[in-house]
């Protein structure tokens, strides 16, 4: 099982044994990204403060976007990088963005982030390595309408302050861990989100504590695959062995 919430699931159905062996989405790799894009990517940033807010559904825009003006004026050149979590949306978002008088530069498009750029919209499918690694602040998605969360380990494992709603249920068990060395901050509302942006971009060092306990957090977790297999093998070898035996019998 993944978690212990799980495990008991599973004893309630019947199950014997059960182990938890954790989640084994904390060993896969880190999300790839081309380093000379990156590169030319940052570039355009410049040092401008900036954020990411990461697999967006429709509902969050808007917030999102209302936090970004009421944030504006404390931070001139503030960008957005939005990545909605479905990238056909992106003529939807940028509408809306524009009726906001928000500027909007589209990598669907190829347009590069101008100095008058307000929102860089990540409308592609398979850049979300490249889109998290540019900028030091990550807000996950799906989180502030009550739709259940995004893996907050992707942003965790790469190196970023992550900020998220508190509609988290997918993800109980991963945002309990990084809870516990405050590794993650959980907001119920625009207000709150607004308030919490403020204060990491206003503050380095908290932005650096946060990266270095959400990176500790991750390393604790793995070794979910390694504790899998050795479940399994436990089953799987004897079989293996019984076969073998029975095709000797067998003559093979």
């Amino acid at each position: 099982a993944q978690s212990s919430l799980d495990a008991e699931r599973y004893r309630k159905l019947g199950a014997r044994p059960v182990v938890i062996s954790g989640n084994l989405k904390v060993d896969t790799k880190e999300l790839p990204y081309e380093e000379a894009e990156l590169r030319r990517m940052l570039s355009q940033v410049a040092g401008r403060p900036a954020f990411v807010a990461a697999s967006t559904h429709r509902g969050e825009e808007e917030i999102l976007f209302a936090v970004f003006r009421k944030l504006m004026p404390e931070f001139p050149g503030l960008l957005l990088i939005l990545v909605p979590r479905h990238p056909e949306r992106g003529d939807e978002i940028e509408e809306l963005a524009r009726s906001l008088s928000l500027e909007v530069a589209r990598r669907s498009r190829e347009e590069q982030i101008g100095a008058t750029s307000d929102i860089y919209l990540g409308d592609t499918i398979g850049e979300m390595g490249l889109y998290l690694r540019m900028a030091p602040i990550v807000y996950m998605g799906r989180s502030l309408a009550g739709f259940g969360g995004q893996n907050p380990l992707e942003p965790a494992a790469i190196g970023a302050a992550v900020l998220s709603g508190k509609h988290v249920a997918n993800f109980r068990d991963t945002y309990r861990n990084l809870l516990s060395r405050k590794a993650v901050r959980l907001v119920e509302d625009g207000d709150m989100l607004a308030a919490n942006l403020e204060f990491l971009l206003k503050n380095p060092v908290e932005r650096e504590r946060m990266i270095q306990a959400a990176g500790e957090t991750v390393n604790d977790m793995r070794g979910a695959l390694d504790r899998t297999i050795d479940v399994l093998d436990s089953y799987v070898f004897p079989l293996t062995v019984k076969r073998k035996l029975e095709d000797i019998g067998n003559g093979s």
